[in-house]
């Protein structure tokens, strides 16, 4: 991929499993702040922007979302799951996200993709449009 312009996304520091992987080769999530380069049918979350040096190594990529955020999760959500905003929590107030559904919830509905998952009722981290 050659990278011809671009608008500046959200720079975050990642796990990259692969050593080595060449500046702006589009990346998915693997696993909790974790990304590895994208294959067939992957989402792709952004581009390496200063490779890791080593095999799951520190790098830092760039993101095609606005902003990296915690909230609370409803449901065992993955790293890289995609979520939707649910009901606030009835005890708290917290904005609460949950599983989307590809061919059940609408595009307009998603919210976001998992960064770093947990069990229900865990804070996550998802970036978020």
């Amino acid at each position: 991929m050659k990278l011809r312009a671009q608008r500046e996304g959200l720079a975050i520091p990642a796990t990259i499993v692969t050593a080595n992987l060449p500046k702006d080769t589009l990346v998915s999530i693997t696993a909790d702040r974790t990304v590895d380069k994208a294959g067939v049918n992957a989402h792709a979350v952004g581009r390496v922007a200063v490779p890791s040096r080593t095999a799951s190594g520190i790098g830092t990529i760039e993101t095609r979302y606005k902003e990296l955020v915690e909230i609370k999760g409803s449901g065992v959500l993955a790293a890289g799951a995609m979520v939707k905003l649910a009901a606030v929590d009835g005890t708290t107030g917290e904005n609460v996200v949950v599983a989307w559904v590809s061919g059940t919830d609408g595009a307009e509905r998603l919210y976001g993709v998992v960064w770093k998952g947990g069990a229900s009722g865990a804070t996550l981290e998802v970036l978020a449009f």
